[in-house]
């Protein structure tokens, strides 16, 4: 739903409410078929008439508004900037569902009727403007959510019962399995109660308020726990340094070195922030790097069983043969296990394959030769039957000697096989986890150059 148009000047915000409906219809209608799906957590503190100002904690897009437009039955005006807005059929749904928009160098015209709407007790939709790392609380993220409130409930009608309720979201991206698309409302609160008292000057009554509202945004429900993001991060800097230690190896530079290696104060900042701002994001990120850690865990493993292995599996050429006996030996181990199940068959429903605990071992046994005889007899007799003495005769020996091997088999493809085939696989595995590594670590650059531009900041 995008083109390379972009509309560059405020949109009218007609407030329709046919329209709203039919537009809203359209925009879930297309979610459906992309078979994606909203659920929108406690909507009921949404409910009712009143004025209410979202303070959505994610980065705005015109994609993000969608989302809540359609998640939400109540009718909301979203406040995004205007060059969000590309091409003529997002330009056509911006005017059908009223939303409001802006432009970064003149915001005051969109904020005023912000205000006027909320005093016709309308539902506002803002989004958190990410800023170059601060404290927690810096307030600089809902600077113009705590203006349109400030201003709403300073206007000379005041006493409008503005309600504020944060709003988190959950937008899965990249390699997450689920399509489903999360909204979650916050406990509201009464804007009069937010306000501070202890601010005489408007610019800091707003940026208190804008303190307080960033707190809220960074309660997101749907963020990592602090031991899951340390976790992200340690392995995040465990990538940085294997991939800088293998561009080491590959071109040498003898002023470079590892000692002392962490992440970059922007890197750590930029992972805080996403955490509540873009949890979709970040929990896409630890999947990729969960990947490429299990990969390496596997890898490693492996390389560890076949450098243990015994002598004749330290020789190429004893992995060869091992390989072969693999492939030559699956028909006669084919034939054992077709002429053993019927042994298998009376075994299984005796319950003597796998005995009970504490049942007598050479009772068991001596039991388990018994079917095995018993079968080896009947299936004999079948033979004879049908296809006469000698081929009988020829038959027999062939069952215990078809027997023994299928148990030989078995024991070949658990001890020697498997670890032949990971010796002459260890190359291949290790390019794998190192392209797994690189795809992760692209994604990570690719993420915080978006950032790095988002913010004004050179690359």
């Amino acid at each position: 739903m995008e083109s390379s148009t972009s509309v560059n000047t405020p949109i009218p915000a007609p407030a329709n409410p046919g329209s709203y409906k039919f537009w809203r219809g359209v925009v879930r209608l297309w979610f459906a078929l992309t078979l994606r799906k909203i659920r929108v957590l406690h909507e009921a503190r949404l409910e009712g008439q009143g004025p209410a100002l979202l303070v959505v904690s994610h980065p705005e897009s015109f994609l993000d508004a969608l989302i809540l437009v359609a998640g939400l039955e109540r009718p909301v005006r979203c406040l995004i900037p205007a060059g969000l807005v590309r091409g003529p059929l997002q330009l056509v749904l911006a005017r059908g569902l009223g939303m409001i928009t802006f432009l970064p160098e003149n915001r005051q015209p969109a904020l005023a009727t912000c205000r006027a709407l909320l005093s016709q007790q309308a539902a506002i939709v803002t989004f958190v403007e990410p800023g170059p790392g601060q404290p927690v609380g810096g307030g600089g993220l809902a600077m113009a959510a705590a203006s349109i409130a400030l201003g709403a409930e300073s206007a000379p009608a005041g006493g409008l019962g503005l309600m504020l309720l944060a709003v988190h979201l959950f937008v899965p991206v990249g390699h997450l399995r689920t399509r489903e698309l999360l909204i979650d409302i916050d406990q509201p609160e009464l804007a009069e109660d937010c306000l501070p008292r202890d601010c005489e000057s408007g610019s800091g009554q707003v940026q208190e308020l804008a303190r307080y509202l960033e707190s809220k945004c960074q309660e997101n429900s749907f963020r990592l726990q602090p031991t899951a993001l340390g976790d992200f991060l340690v392995d995040l800097e465990q990538a940085f340094r294997e991939d800088l230690q293998e561009n080491l190896r590959l071109h040498p530079a003898p002023k470079q070195k590892l000692e002392g290696f962490e992440l970059s104060r922007f890197v750590v900042q930029w992972a805080e922030q996403m955490n509540y701002l873009h949890p979709g994001l970040l929990v896409s990120l630890r999947e990729s790097l969960a990947a490429w850690r299990e990969a390496s865990r596997r890898g490693a493993l492996r390389r560890f069983e076949v450098e243990g292995a015994g002598g004749w599996l330290k020789m190429p050429l004893g992995r060869i043969v091992v390989l072969l006996e693999t492939v030559v030996g699956s028909v006669v181990a084919f034939y054992g296990l077709v002429n053993h199940l019927l042994a298998a068959a009376v075994l299984y429903a005796t319950g003597l394959i796998k005995p009970r605990s504490g049942s007598d071992k050479t009772q068991t046994w001596v039991w388990r030769a018994v079917i095995v005889v018993g079968s080896y007899v009947v299936q004999v007799m079948l033979v004879a039957h049908f296809w006469g003495r000698r081929a009988a005769g020829y038959y027999l020996p062939t069952l215990p000697l078809a027997g023994l091997y299928l148990w030989r088999y078995a024991w070949l493809l658990r001890h020697q096989t498997r670890i032949a085939f990971h010796a002459f696989n260890l190359s291949g595995e290790a390019t794998g986890t190192t392209r797994l590594r690189k795809d992760f670590l692209h994604e990570i650059n690719h993420a915080l150059t978006q950032h790095a531009e988002m913010l004004g900041l050179p690359h």
